[in-house]
């Protein structure tokens, strides 16, 4: 075991890295000192940081007081921080980062200061400083948590200033200098939801960072049976494994949650307490992974993969046996205490009495066993009685039955309501166009349960690129920036003067925070045409579309997939399939994609102009369609060459002036000719058809 991470707490520990303050602590001040718990180790972090300040502390130009750590949940950033304090001396304090912070939770607020006596004098105004501000001016250890998730970059300009060893923030009242014993210690998360990486700026003022990971093993052993006085080695060093190959499972299928020090402490916790070992996995840490069937699925066939479910299966049963054994040594020894005379024990009496007591139990393998009686009955008994006073049986539940079928023929009449709605916009659209007469169906495909299974097989091997991509992506769907205020606040950034002749205190106004929704929406256009079941060309698009769906979903991206063919019959000279639409969200829309397949011909103006249509109605502010397709339009009745060429153009030109998007990823031999009717600012090649689902799922994710 590393010799640093087996040191505990010591007066000469906490004394080495003492420094020599500017000034004298008040009693509330050493009162804001962290005084170490005994079970705490000392780690190399720690130590490293600490000599660091210590060693550069007199010197002014190479001074060491802006710290970063970085690391996943749990691995004991604010832990590194509260233990700097007590071995430099100086107060901790800390403020922990939200997303919708502005100026005003930084700097401080202007409040109003209301008399007890009213005189009818105009209320006095106060400044009152944010805890940054104390510690900035006062000389503490700030620990900043989290400031990663702050979406209004210009908030954290602010704090530049301050980092600066001479530094100086303006407030409205005054401008407060850097304290000499100023020291802030940055903590936060690597790559979680709601982080942005660290601004530029600040990181350059940075002058040490440390990256913290879990720890060794011996360490994360060690530190549990410090915290928690449960000292079953065999038992941790198995726990120890799980947490380390959950969090490395997680993180390789993208799934967000974190197994860390807190997971292995409050589990080994509720092991010593006399939880059961297996099931308490679940409730302290795979739940705190996910609660999704599928992701806790992953989690447990990685455990499966190492054998270590049966290793915990093995520790457990020794665990009982000693459980047993130590009862039984217990009822062993039990102490009998007696009151009154021993000899007045009647035991003729009281074997009668045990008889009768008896006599009242039955057996739950009795004849009239309620147990059998429940099993052979079809139905429920009532407490009214029939003819001869024999019980009478209700059937359980008589309109379940009829409840769900109702439902089912009230969700199908829906279905055909809306594919009716469907049918009849996309006819009007056609009337406005050169494709007028031509005989269009939407359909709303079929799935069968072969589809699910050949989905969930397909989509099994899709989640974890699609995952990766979403924990990217997702951070970056808030906008940054944004320049609107709400007003009639009692505090805030910006002082409303002329609400003050309302007299109600609200003369402040606050940055309004940017907006969560991802401002996207994505229609999704697949070529369905006989030529696509050539080359693989169709399973990758099958792959493609379920990668986008997934994404989107993660993502909450409002999605439009359709498939379109022509020339089915002269009936059906145009085929609309909507797999997958916004307005009508059905749970079963993914198995419908495994439909999808190599048709007749295509009627490309037409299918762009009826997916770009429905985009217009969204109030998303930005509408991407794509078209998958391996080929140029071609369709009977001269649909072809030229003039199929300028339908397709005009129809792009028509709605890219209302605001439609437009990209054409090529995945056939007219690779060429699609890209002079979309332009190459618009073509995407598509070489790598096994590539195509993950770049398809990027280009969507920079339009975010």
């Amino acid at each position: 075991m590393n010799q640093m991470n087996n040191r505990r707490i010591s007066n000469k520990s906490l004394g080495e890295f003492r420094l020599t303050l500017s000034r004298t602590l008040t009693a509330d001040e050493k009162a804001c000192v962290i005084k170490l718990p005994s079970s705490h180790r000392i780690t190399e972090e720690e130590i490293r940081i600490c000599k660091e300040i210590k060693n550069n502390w007199h010197n002014p130009e190479m001074k060491v007081s802006n710290i970063l750590i970085e690391g996943d949940a749990g691995s004991g950033k604010t832990e590194v921080a509260k233990a700097m304090s007590a071995h430099l001396g100086i107060p901790y304090t800390k403020i922990t980062c939200f997303a919708d912070m502005d100026k005003s939770d930084v700097l401080g607020s202007i409040l109003p200061v209301i008399d007890d006596k009213e005189t009818g004098e105009q209320p006095a105004y106060r400044f009152y400083p944010s805890e940054i501000i104390r510690a900035f001016r006062n000389g503490y250890l700030l620990e900043i948590q989290e400031p990663t998730v702050i979406r209004d970059a210009a908030v954290l300009m602010v704090l530049n200033s301050a980092l600066e060893l001479d530094g100086s923030i303006n407030l409205p009242t005054e401008v407060v200098h850097r304290h000499p014993d100023f020291i802030v210690v940055i903590t936060t998360n690597r790559n979680y939801t709601g982080c942005r990486p660290l601004n530029e700026a600040l990181r350059d003022r940075i002058q040490h960072a440390e990256k913290m990971d879990l720890p060794a093993k011996e360490v994360m052993i060690e530190r549990t049976i410090g915290k928690t006085n449960y000292s079953n080695i065999k038992v941790l060093n198995i726990l120890a494994d799980i947490i380390v190959l959950l969090d490395k499972t997680a993180k390789a299928n993208g799934i967000k949650g974190v197994a860390g020090m807190r997971s292995l402490l409050y589990w080994a916790n509720s092991i010593g307490n006399g939880e059961d070992i297996y099931h308490s996995l679940y409730q302290k840490v795979i739940y705190k992974i996910t609660t999704d069937e599928e992701e806790i699925k992953i989690l447990e066939e990685g455990l499966a993969t190492k054998d270590l479910i049966k290793s915990l299966e093995d520790v457990t049963q020794e665990i009982q046996k000693e459980a047993e054994d130590k009862k039984k040594q217990n009822s062993e020894s039990i102490e009998i205490r007696t009151w009154g005379n021993i000899e007045n024990f009647n035991i003729d009496r009281d074997r009668e009495l045990d008889d009768k007591a008896i006599a009242l139990r039955r057996s739950a393998n009795s004849e009239e066993s309620t147990a059998e009686l429940l099993e052979t009955s079809g139905g429920m008994e009532s407490s009214d009685s029939g003819e001869y006073g024999s019980p009478q049986y209700h059937q359980a539940n008589p309109e379940n039955k009829k409840g769900i079928k109702k439902q089912k023929e009230n969700e199908k009449q829906k279905e055909q309501e809306f594919r009716k709605e469907l049918n009849h916009f996309a006819r009007e659209l056609a009337k406005k166009s050169v494709h007028k007469g031509v005989k269009i169906l939407v359909h709303r495909p079929e799935y069968n349960p072969e589809y699910e299974l050949e989905y969930k097989k397909v989509r099994n091997e899709l989640m974890p690129v699609v995952r990766e991509i979403a924990r990217k992506t997702l951070p970056l769907l808030e906008h940054e920036v944004t320049n609107d205020f709400t007003r009639n606040h009692y505090y805030g950034s910006k002082f409303q003067a002329d609400h003050v002749v309302y007299q109600d205190f609200r003369n402040f106004s606050k940055k309004r925070p940017p907006s969560e929704e991802p401002s996207l929406v994505v229609g999704l256009r697949i070529d369905e045409s006989a030529s696509m079941s050539a080359f693989g060309r169709l399973e990758a698009a099958k792959r493609a579309v379920i990668a986008v769906y997934e994404f989107c979903e993660i993502c909450d991206i409002p999605v439009l997939i359709y498939g379109d063919t022509a020339d089915v019959s002269k009936l059906e000279q145009m085929s609309v399939f909507a797999y997958a639409d916004y307005e009508k969200k059905d749970p079963s829309d993914p198995y419908r994609f495994m439909g999808i397949r190599g048709r007749s011909n295509n009627r490309d103006g037409m299918a762009l102009k009826i997916i770009a249509e429905r985009l217009i109605t969204s109030n998303r502010r930005t509408k991407l369609l794509i078209s998958i397709s391996d080929g140029q339009p071609k369709a009977m009745k001269d649909y072809t060459g030229k003039t199929a060429i300028l339908d397709m153009q005009s129809t792009i030109a028509e709605y890219e002036r209302k605001g439609i998007t437009f990209l054409a990823a090529a995945i056939g031999q007219d690779k060429d000719i699609i890209s002079d009717i979309y332009g190459n600012e618009r073509f995407l090649d598509i070489t790598d058809l096994k590539e195509f689902p993950t770049k398809l799922v990027q280009i969507i994710a920079r339009y975010l």
